[in-house]
C-alpha cells in the first residue's frame, strides 16, 4: 500500500539541547541534584530513626529492627555515593545556577518542584518519627 506524497517538507526532530551546556560527551551527566537535597534527605531519615530509636528502642527485638533498617538506609546512601565517586567528577547541577531547570522525563522541574518530589517521602517519615516519640513521650516511657 502506497502513502500519497505530499509537497511539504518533512518535519525535522528540534535539535537536541543539552541540560547542561558543558556535557558534550553525550553520556549519562549524573544524579544532576544539589548537595543540599542530598543532604537534607540524609538528615529528615537520621532524625526518623533517632525518633523512632527513643521512643520505642527498649528491648532487643526493636532494636535488631532499627539496625537492619538503618543498615538498609546506609545501603542506598552508600551505594549512591559509590556509584558517584565512580563515575567521577561531574559538572554541577542544573538546579545551582538562577533559573536553572532539571530536565526529565515528564519535561524540565525547578528546584522547588524538584525538592518537593524527592523529599516529600522523607520527610514524611522524619514527621512520622517526631509523632511516634511525641506519642510515646506522652503516654510515659
Amino acid at each position: 500500500m502506497s502513502h500519497p506524497s505530499s509537497d511539504l517538507p518533512a518535519a525535522s526532530q528540534p535539535p537536541y539541547i543539552a541540560n547542561d551546556p558543558h556535557e558534550t560527551s553525550g553520556v549519562q551527566a549524573g544524579f544532576q541534584l544539589p548537595r543540599w537535597i542530598w543532604h537534607s534527605m540524609f538528615a529528615f531519615y537520621a532524625i526518623f530513626f533517632i525518633a523512632v530509636a527513643a521512643a520505642t528502642g527498649r528491648d532487643t527485638a526493636t532494636v535488631m529492627m532499627l539496625v537492619i533498617s538503618l543498615l538498609y538506609m546506609l545501603m542506598f546512601f552508600g551505594t549512591a555515593g559509590l556509584l558517584h565517586k565512580q563515575k567521577g567528577r561531574e559538572h554541577d547541577s542544573p538546579l545551582d545556577r538562577a533559573g536553572g531547570l532539571l530536565e526529565t522525563w515528564t519535561g524540565p522541574m525547578d528546584t522547588r518542584t524538584v525538592a518537593a518530589q524527592i523529599l516529600a517521602v522523607p520527610a514524611g517519615f522524619a514527621f512520622l518519627g517526631i509523632v511516634v516519640f511525641l506519642a510515646r513521650a506522652s503516654a510515659g516511657f
